[in-house]
């Protein structure tokens, strides 16, 4: 039976986990009690969500934070560094962002797709034409005959989902 939305599923404790951790998991840092406001057992239930779906090693490193928001932001200060080099390294590898011969053409875009959304996260905007100008300049010497046809054929705005769309239909006929 799948997780629902009211409902999870935790591993059972057989004795070699650390029971801690298991114990933190299963019961949440409090018990939600009736004399509780509705937005303390709020932030209390998202806790305890965010604590079954983090490893053990993750939650260690926020499981002490007061709210739920103090975890969140935690774990986006550990995970999503907004620091300087990090933009920069996001900004030129989108700039030299190239499609791997070796994979396929789903994995590539998926690349391109999360590098877009790692600068987006860090409130760096590439506009949409920007964004499949640069997918299409990275597309293999096999797509070179598409990259000719967007390039003058319609005159209009190019958009990601239109180079995306066309890249996947050249494959499917090839």
């Amino acid at each position: 039976m799948e997780p629902t939305l009211g409902r999870f599923e935790m591993e059972k404790f057989t004795g070699k986990e650390d029971f801690g951790m298991w114990k933190y998991k299963l019961l949440g840092r409090r018990s939600i009690t009736k004399e509780r406001s509705k937005k303390a057992a709020q932030d209390l239930r998202v806790r305890n969500l965010l604590g079954t779906c983090l490893s053990d090693v993750i939650l260690r490193k926020v499981m002490d934070s007061p709210t739920s928001r103090d975890m969140w932001l935690a774990l986006e200060e550990e995970y999503q560094a907004k620091s300087l080099p990090n933009r920069i390294y996001l900004k030129q590898q989108f700039a030299s962002f190239r499609m791997d011969e070796n994979k396929n053409l789903e994995d590539n875009l998926d690349t391109f797709l999360k590098l877009i959304a790692d600068l987006a996260s860090l409130k760096i905007t590439i506009s949409d034409e920007d964004q499949a100008i640069q997918l299409l300049t990275s597309l293999p010497p096999a797509y070179e005959q598409l990259v000719h046809t967007l390039k003058y054929g319609t005159g209009k705005k190019l958009s990601v989902r239109e180079v995306k769309i066309i890249c996947i239909r050249k494959r499917s006929r090839a």
